[in-house]
């Protein structure tokens, strides 16, 4: 599918819903119920931000055969395309080699405090910064955007996932870059971070 000509584009990573497919860590600690449920809420709570005209969403779903799967929570009308093969590095590398020149924005489905204002301040960050991250609190990030130029390479190589090196990795690849940072954030990968989450915050 062809993308229209946007500077703005949002690649949201998903799986479906499904008890031994998605949120498998989190599954470990709290139950794989329980854990289909957060996750039922957190990705309910990401694709708030999905439809808004100052951006074009992709969903970029694994496994690539649930591109036509029937997810109560995957809105109809948000553009479909598989993640395709390796580790998360390839996938979002793929991602970002179909988008359009212009600004490029990278969230997944376990951060329920996303919303609008953090992708639109990313964006507004990347007319002045050639990168912005969500950092997360374990060492990984909530969201990643980079601008998009002719000549311009990914930087999710060599990179080691769901560490508390990740995204210290990612910025080491991007070099010299002029780089800028949201808040740091709770990504629900486990029970410690569902526990940090549902904590009352002052």
């Amino acid at each position: 599918m062809a993308y229209p000509m946007t500077l703005n584009t949002l690649f949201i990573f998903a799986k479906p819903n499904r008890i031994g497919l998605s949120k498998t860590r989190l599954a470990r600690d709290v139950g794989k119920a329980e854990a289909q449920r957060i996750n039922a809420m957190a990705t309910s709570r990401v694709m708030r931000v999905a439809q808004d005209p100052r951006w074009q969403t992709a969903l970029m779903v694994a496994p690539d055969n649930a591109i036509t799967s029937r997810q109560p929570v995957w809105p109809d009308t948000i553009m479909r395309l598989p993640q395709g093969a390796g580790d998360l590095g390839d996938r979002m590398s793929r991602a970002y080699n179909t988008a359009p020149l212009g600004k490029v924005v990278f969230v997944g489905t376990d951060m329920p405090d996303l919303r609008p204002a953090h992708i639109w301040q990313t964006i507004k960050m990347l007319n002045t910064q050639d990168a912005v991250f969500g950092p997360a609190d374990d060492g990984g990030f909530w969201l990643c955007g980079l601008n998009k130029r002719i000549g311009t390479e990914d930087p999710f190589f060599d990179v080691r996932w769901s560490s508390e090196h990740t995204l210290d990795d990612v910025t080491r690849n991007l070099g010299i870059a002029d780089i800028g940072y949201l808040d740091t954030m709770i990504d629900l990968d486990d029970g410690e971070a569902l526990s940090a989450w549902t904590k009352p915050r002052v």
